[in-house]
């Protein structure tokens, strides 16, 4: 296998790793999510669990908020700078900021010296 190979098998292997841990992480918030929802329809002791429940439904809300919209965000400031890096035009780097994630994951299966150390 030449060094091209190497390369782009290596991208891929990382990619892959982390799309895995992007959906463990969603996974590990469900479960958390489904298991406060669970526990709230039911009143422990004088532990209101319904209410203890949406509170903590509500924090984890904001926090998956937060980390979409920041996750999005810096998606697009990746791609503005992978784009502008290869392209050095102010349109496309435009259409790769919408794109985001989208275009950070292709840029990094198909450029050829990315994570080679």
């Amino acid at each position: 296998m030449n060094k091209k190979m190497q390369a782009q098998n290596k991208n891929l292997k990382y990619v892959v790793y982390t799309l895995i841990g992007i959906a463990f992480f969603i996974a590990v918030v469900g479960v958390v999510s489904f298991v406060t929802h669970e526990s709230g329809h039911r009143e422990i002791g004088n532990i209101d669990a319904y209410n203890a429940g949406k509170r903590v439904g509500a924090s984890l809300r904001v926090f998956i908020n937060f980390i979409l919209k920041s996750g999005f965000l810096m998606g697009s400031f990746i791609a503005i700078a992978a784009s502008w890096e290869k392209n050095k035009s102010i349109s496309k780097a435009m259409l790769h900021a919408v794109l985001s994630w989208g275009y950070v994951v292709y840029y990094a299966i198909t450029r050829k010296t990315i994570l080679n150390n």
